[in-house]
């Protein structure tokens, strides 16, 4: 029974050896003749001097990983500039609904300028909804409103 025991361990060593081996490789690092860095997972040329570099444990894994990863930021990156141009569009088409505003306030500003200066009476509803004329006073008030209005909204 011992015989079997220890040829139990030494089956389960080997088997443990044989995993770290593999888990554990080495990866040669060398400079060749032009001075270049080489790295191999076969030794250099015999004769040249050179060092052992661990491999990473799963190395085919992260390889799978990293391009797992290159397409995620890939997405990402794809994503964000749909929702940049996105955003960049509503801002032209806000930009571009302000600049209708303010043309249609202009032309209302330059009306009413038009308006108070003429000689026409000028009728305006006051707060009960009754039509009530401007008073020369009140149409120069009115008159410097409506030239302020026209400044702000005429000349950006």
């Amino acid at each position: 029974m011992s015989k079997r025991m220890l040829l139990s361990v030494w089956v389960l060593v080997g088997c443990g050896i044989a995993v770290t081996g593999q888990a554990q490789q080495f990866i040669y690092k060398w400079n060749d003749e032009q001075g270049q860095i080489q790295y191999s997972e076969l030794p250099p040329p015999s004769g040249v001097s050179y060092e052992t570099v661990r491999k990473p444990t799963g190395f085919g894994k992260e390889g799978g990983q990293a391009r797992d990863l290159a397409k995620e930021q890939e997405d990402l990156a794809k994503k964000l500039a749909e929702e940049e141009a996105k955003t960049q569009q509503q801002q032209q088409d806000q930009a571009r609904k302000e600049e209708d505003v303010r043309a249609k306030n202009c032309e209302v500003a330059k009306k009413n300028v038009e308006t108070l200066q003429s000689d026409r009476p000028v009728v305006k509803a006051d707060a009960q909804g009754n039509k009530v004329a401007l008073d020369a006073q009140q149409r120069a008030t009115e008159l410097q409103k409506a030239q302020k209005d026209q400044d702000y909204f005429c000349n950006p």
